[in-house]
């Protein structure tokens, strides 16, 4: 009898021991790319693969899903037979701008931007960000912060440097678009990428000389596109002969990778001005631990200016945001502009900062 009860409790210990492997995916069954996966009272429990795939939660019995295209999802780990979630897409899109073309492309956005360390949420702040681009001169303006949550900076310069950060995505794609379909542009991306393969139903998946690197997915009106960076960078860093670099990165573990969505005409071209959301996550090994870096952008405003108008824009933000937002504020706006809310997790983990 005593056997068999030990054998029973080493059973039992070897399941609870199991990874719980979670595969999130989206109505067509393909995975999601950087969905993060976090614990109900808001802590990071990592985020899915290219493949859409978290090969453990952690113990976690109900976890919460977010990504900047899709719909929150809390789910319960027990309840799911096979480890798959299908989540949601948001109905979400800016109208076509049709004004007459002026020197810049103005882009207003609105920002949520995490810091997490060893998984525990330690800085948020989000925000109204107005974004122009010259593309003449390749060159962005952009304003000042509007309404980040001072509450819970933990040091202003961070915000100036985030500000870079979030309006990187002017600054032109790796890639470029022809009537044929997103295709690799130029010698510089040919150190990242080399090959891009048609798998159906619009999926393309983006491919280097060391595997799979991100995919691309387009329907009649949206495209998708996910990669892992961090990737992408190493290799161009082996290419370059960037040795010390490439070390620096593989000894901090580096990981950075991002996905982002934007309109796209019945060619297949897109336009600066077509941009809808766009997320940046980073990881690596600090001196506080596994420091982790979440970035989310939303276009609310897509318009064509010249200097005088994008002046104006941006002194009409500041008198009309004077002073900073509270979190509630925050979130209203954003669910006034179809920006997906926060779920409570994370709402638990930022009311935790402001204590």
């Amino acid at each position: 009898m005593k056997k068999i009860l030990l054998i029973t409790v080493l059973v039992t210990a070897a399941m609870s021991a199991k990874a719980q492997r979670i595969e999130v995916v989206d109505s067509d069954g393909n995975g999601i790319h950087l969905v993060s996966v976090l614990t109900e009272d808001g802590n990071m429990i990592g985020t899915t693969s290219l493949s859409g795939v978290i090969a453990d939660v952690k113990g976690a019995k109900n976890i919460i899903l977010t990504h900047v295209a899709y719909k929150p999802q809390q789910v319960d780990v027990t309840s799911l037979k096979d480890g798959r979630v299908t989540m949601e897409d948001i109905d979400y899109g800016l109208a076509e701008v049709v004004v007459k073309p002026k020197p810049l492309i103005y882009v207003e956005t609105y920002y949520r931007a995490y810091a997490f360390a060893n998984d525990s949420l330690r800085y948020y702040c989000a925000g109204i960000l107005p974004n122009a681009y010259d593309p003449q001169k390749k060159k962005v303006k952009t304003g000042s912060y509007y309404n980040s949550c001072g509450d819970f900076s933990l040091n202003l310069n961070v915000l100036t440097t985030w500000g870079a950060r979030i309006q990187h995505f002017h600054a032109g794609k790796i890639y470029k678009s022809t009537a044929k379909g997103l295709q690799p542009g130029g010698e510089q991306s040919k150190k990242y990428f080399t090959t891009l393969t048609n798998e159906g139903n619009g999926r393309q998946r983006v491919s280097n000389p060391e595997g799979t690197v991100g995919y691309i997915e387009n329907d009649n009106t949206q495209t998708r596109m996910t990669l892992d960076a961090a990737k992408m960078q190493m290799y161009r860093n082996k290419v370059l002969g960037q040795d010390r670099t490439l070390k620096l990165r593989e000894d901090k573990e580096y990981n950075y990778q991002f996905t982002e969505v934007f309109n796209h005409d019945e060619d297949g071209s897109d336009k600066s001005t077509d941009l809808v959301m766009y997320s940046n996550h980073w990881e690596w090994n600090g001196s506080k631990g596994r420091m982790k870096f979440i970035i989310e952008t939303y276009a609310i405003d897509c318009s064509y200016m010249d200097s005088k108008e994008f002046k104006a824009k941006k002194d009409e933000l500041k008198k009309k945001y004077v002073a900073p937002m509270t979190l509630e504020q925050l979130e209203l706006y954003a669910t006034s502009h179809s920006i997906p809310a926060l779920p409570p997790s994370v709402r638990k983990a930022i009311n935790r900062l402001k204590k």
